[in-house]
């Protein structure tokens, strides 16, 4: 301890110092902690204060590696305490309090110059130029540092600047030495020479000149590129010889950066953002090489290919004898596109300088070139260079400068670190979350995101180790994973898997050798061989089930052909039914109409028999049942062809069905019947007036016919839930529960021998089916038949195509009162016509009121004496009276008004329930102007209504026309004719007395005086004064 190093001789028996070789000493009084011998026989000491001593017995030598601040790649600490080498031949000193260090001989490419290791008045930061002098010392002109010269040993350095010498400007864009002559390029104070006795000598045909580069011409003759006045020929003891700039010749502009010899005589031209030209110097000519308009930096030629070195287009490689060019940027390997210098290397090898380090290009293949890059890991002075600042010497070395020093090497005595690093994975990860690694592993289906996490055991700046890894089964190829050292493979499909990864150490050497990891994800139960057994037979009896089917759906096709085969005879059958049925209701029509005629004709015979009279009945009867049989056919035929389409409307359905039950009074009547009905009030309704007409009408007709003589007829009519439930009883039942499912069959019998039901219950079944309702027939007591048919009545029910425009909607019970005598005439609406409404049945009543009220005064009576005081009390303009009421009928009222001159202009329109020619012409004799039989339609009545009311007016008109009383032209009835002679013979009486006013006319005619004026008024459309002021006129 303290004493230094011994050693003992293989033959020798004893210990004596080691103070090491001639040239190098090992100090005696080394206080030794530890010694290594490494892989090269070498042998290292690690001391407690004087750092680490190297002893190449080999060669002799000794290294002693001490702590420098000012040298980055010196040891951190002189206190060593322990030495270690590990597989890659790496040496790590583990120091007392400082850390570890480390010492790699690969590691360090290039040798390196900056500000640290130099005394403070030497600078060698902002690099702009480098050349090198005869005695291959090293000049370097900065940007605003002065210029730098650097002995051969790096021993000697001193800087020249403004302040200690006659150097112009501290800038120095560009060197070239020549023989003992050193040119120095200024920014904006132009060119100086260095002479052998350091004395600094200034041209002032330059002066105030920025000299981007030097190169040689002959003699003492020099290029010289400006930043203001292009190219410049100089002479050093004639000055300018030749100048080219935008004026005189092809140059653009007058910023020329580079200029490179091409051959003699011929120059490269590397303009600020002009790209390159080729100066002849034979005839002065300047060309321009289309082959990049770029802004350069830098240009070589090396017989072959002229590299030129652009600011921010990368690299551009043209072949100027193939003409062809190429263009290699950052996508193709470059570490920048900034190309400051460009100097050549080995055979077919050039180096440049970037932004972001030293590049070594490979263009042995030009087409896909090997380029390396080194960056400050490698020794550099910084990342970034600069313009201009790249020199070549005699021997092959190569300089470049940059922002913070100087860096130089010679590319044949590179050498590189062939130590593989051993590659390990170090972790594996199944979704995410750490998982143990074992050899051979089997992963469940869903088992199938792993990441693998690997190392290269190389730890000499293990950031720079290259990964690349694969998954066989899965990757086709290598994927390069840089420097990234984690693999990640998601959804994995069932398999054997091996996962592959190698590793290369900085100096990209790869270890071929791979790590391995063997596993397996197993298939899913469903994707099993037991599995695919199972499914190969369900696809089996699949198949099977699929033949059954086949063959089943094959034989219900063909049952479904044969079906529609036969379902298309039976509709043609059907149709063929329907249309015999059709043309022979059409043609029993014409001959039965030419039956009644005859018939009715010989009826009316006064001289006719009663015993012919008798017969001839019972012919007409049975005529006018075959002609409604026919009809009831067309119905059917109709409804069976689908052209009878539903035409829903507003209206007020209790009145059409008292209108229905009241026409049947009277047959009821005749045939001795207890004919009873109830009808629910339904003022507003929505439904067919057809249909229910028919449907209405067939029962009644149907109980009618099979009631027997005094039985009985129960009829009601009940609104339930939005529909109608119309229910027909009568007794004289001879049917069973068996036959009612029949009954709705065209001409069914119970038995040969009875008679038949006809039609009319298939019509009310039809209809009933169109209306959304339905016809059900039950036996409530034995002698006892029930017919309930149900309708619906709400708008809901229907569709639109099924909704026809509204009828007039009827008064509700709120509106019209059920008074005696009800006078709905207003003094505003006094020009309407006044119509007179005699009817018994309030419900019909109400009804027909409904009907007129909105274009017509009306004035109800609810007998025939009430109306005929009214008719004298108020003269309407026209009256619609029922037939069968208590007390006068409607018969008598009617000829009691036509024989009365004070009503015998009145139109008359009667309604009656008794149906048939007889009953029409009775009616008509009493003077009626038109008769309807119930049921009737109130848009047929409403038509009647109002071509009377306008027949009268026409009537007016005439009159008012020529003032003319022609009693024959005039008068409506025998009656009329009378009152107009009377009033004429009144006139032609008193024409000529003054005094003969109104109520005179009105004495002498014996009516009263307003009696008087709606006669008038009615017939010609003038009030009496006015009739007695026209006479007088006229």
């Amino acid at each position: 301890y303290g004493s230094g190093l011994f050693f003992k001789a293989a033959d020798s028996s004893g210990f004596r110092p080691f103070t090491g070789f001639t040239a190098t000493e090992i100090p005696e009084d080394l206080i030794i902690l530890d010694l290594l011998i490494d892989k090269h026989n070498r042998l290292w000491i690690a001391t407690y204060g004087d750092g680490a001593y190297l002893v190449d017995f080999q060669n002799s030598r000794t290294r002693h590696f001490k702590a420098n601040k000012a040298n980055p790649y010196a040891l951190h600490y002189d206190d060593i305490l322990c030495l270690y080498e590990d597989m890659s031949g790496t040496i790590w000193l583990g120091t007392d309090g400082a850390g570890v260090s480390y010492y790699d001989e690969f590691l360090s490419k290039f040798n390196v110059l900056t500000n640290n290791q130099l005394p403070p008045d030497v600078h060698v930061d902002q690099v702009r130029s480098i050349a090198i002098g005869n005695d291959n010392s090293i000049w370097l002109g900065t940007s605003g540092k002065g210029l730098t010269k650097i002995s051969p040993d790096l021993s000697e350095q001193f800087s020249f600047t403004t302040t200690n010498s006659g150097l112009k400007s501290d800038r120095i864009m560009s060197l070239f030495q020549d023989d003992d002559r050193l040119l120095i390029g200024l920014q904006a104070e132009g060119l100086q020479e260095l002479t052998a006795q350091d004395d600094f000598r200034s041209f002032k045909s330059l002066e105030n000149q920025t000299i981007w580069k030097i190169v040689p011409n002959d003699l003492d003759q020099y290029w010289i590129c400006t930043r203001e006045s292009g190219l410049i020929l100089f002479s050093i003891s004639e000055g300018i010889l030749k100048q080219f700039n935008s004026e005189n010749s092809a140059l653009n502009n007058n910023n020329i950066r580079t200029l490179e010899r091409h051959s003699e005589g011929q120059f490269w031209i590397g303009t600020e953002d002009s790209g390159v030209l080729l100066l002849n110097t034979t005839d002065d000519s300047i060309v321009r090489i289309s082959v990049t308009q770029e802004k350069i930096k830098s240009l070589y030629d090396d017989g072959r290919f002229l590299w030129i070195g652009t600011n921010g287009s990368g690299l551009t490689v043209w072949d100027y004898r193939n003409q062809k060019s190429f263009v290699f940027t950052t996508e193709d390997g470059l570490p920048n596109n900034v190309i400051y210098g460009i100097l050549p290397g080995k055979e077919e090898e050039i180096w440049m300088s970037s932004n972001r380090g030293i590049s070594r290009f490979d263009y042995s293949d030009i087409q896909e070139p090997k380029i390396d890059n080194y960056s400050n890991y490698d020794g550099l002075q910084a990342f970034e260079f600069n313009t201009g600042a790249y020199a070549r010497d005699e021997k092959g070395m190569l300089y470049f400068g940059g922002l913070e020093g100087l860096n130089w090497f010679n590319p044949a005595d590179l050498t590189f670190n062939q130590t593989l690093p051993n590659t390990v994975i170090t972790s594996l990860q199944l979704f995410n979350k750490a998982h143990t690694i074992q050899p051979d592993q089997n992963f469940k289906h869903n088992e199938n995101t792993l990441t693998f996490s690997f190392a290269g055991l190389h730890f000499s700046q293990p950031e720079r180790n290259q990964y690349k890894y694969r998954l066989l089964a899965y990757d086709d190829r290598w994927t390069e994973a840089g420097n990234t050292n984690i693999a990640h493979y998601t959804n994995l499909d069932p398999g054997d898997y091996e996962f592959q990864v190698i590793s290369s150490n900085y100096d990209g050497q790869w270890n071929q050798n791979p790590a391995v990891h063997r596993f397996s994800i197993l298939k899913p139960w469903y994707a099993s061989n037991l599995a695919f057994v199972g499914y190969g037979l369900l696809i089996l009896l699949t198949g099977v089930l699929i033949y059954r089917y086949l063959k089943w759906r094959w034989q219900i096709k063909m049952q479904l052909q044969l079906e529609h085969a036969e379902t298309e005879r039976l509709k043609k059958l059907d149709e063929f039914k329907t249309k015999l049925y059709t043309n022979i209701s059409h043609e029993f029509r014409t001959p039965l109409t030419l039956i009644s005629g005859p018939i009715n004709q010989q009826l009316s015979r006064p001289d006719l028999k009663d015993g012919d009279k008798k017969e001839l009945n019972l012919i007409k009867r049975n005529s006018k049942r075959l002609l409604n049989l026919v009809n009831q056919l067309l119905d059917l035929s109709k409804l069976e062809s689908g052209t009878v389409k539903l035409s829903v409307s507003k209206g007020n359905l209790s009145a059409l069905i008292t209108q229905i039950l009241s026409a049947f009074d009277f047959q009821a009547a005749e045939k001795g019947l207890s004919f009873e009905y109830d009808v629910a009030p339904c003022t507003e309704a929505y439904f067919d007036h057809d249909v229910i007409e028919k449907t209405v009408s067939n029962l009644l007709s149907n109980a009618l016919k099979y009631s027997p003589v005094n039985g009985l007829i129960r009829v009601k009519a009940l609104i339930k839930a939005g529909q109608l439930v119309f229910s027909v009883t009568n007794n004289g039942n001879t049917l069973t529960k068996e036959d009612l499912p029949r009954l709705f069959k065209r001409f069914y019998q119970t038995s040969k021998s009875s008679e038949g039901v006809g039609v009319g219950l298939a019509l009310v079944r039809e209809l009933a089916t169109l209306s959304h309702g339905q016809i059900v027939a039950q036996i409530s007591e034995p002698d006892l038949i029930q017919f309930t048919l149900t309708l619906p009545i709400e708008k809901s029910y229907f569709n639109k195509s099924e909704l026809a425009e509204d009828l007039r909607p009827g008064l509700t019970d709120a509106e019209v009162e059920p008074h005696e005598a009800l006078e709905i005439i207003k003094e505003t609406e006094s020009e309407k016509p006044l119509l007179l409404i005699i009817e018994d049945d309030t419900e019909i009543r109400r009804y027909i009121i409904s009907i007129f009220e909105e274009e017509y005064r009306i004035i109800e009576a609810k007998n025939g004496e009430s109306g005929h005081e009214k008719a004298l009390k108020s003269i309407p303009d026209l009256i619609i009276s029922d037939i069968m009421m208590p007390g006068i009928d409607g018969l008598d009222l009617c000829t009691q008004l036509k024989e009365d001159e004070r009503t015998s202009h009145i139109p008359v329109i009667l309604l009656t329930a008794k149906a048939g020619e007889d009953h029409e012409i009775e009616g008509l004799k009493t003077g009626a102007d038109a008769y309807i039989t119930k049921p009737f339609r109130a848009k047929k009545l409403q038509i009647q209504v109002d071509q009377l009311i306008e027949t009268r007016r026409r009537l007016r008109a005439r009159y008012k026309k020529g003032f003319d009383v022609n009693p024959k032209e005039l008068s409506i009835t025998s009656a009329d004719q009378r009152f107009f002679e009377h009033a004429q013979k009144v006139m032609d009486d008193h024409l000529t007395d003054p005094t003969f006013n109104a109520d005179q006319f009105a004495g002498h005619m014996a009516m009263s005086r307003m009696q008087l004026h709606r006669k008038l008024k009615a017939l010609t459309g003038l009030s009496t004064s006015e009739f007695i002021r026209s006479q007088r006129i006229k």
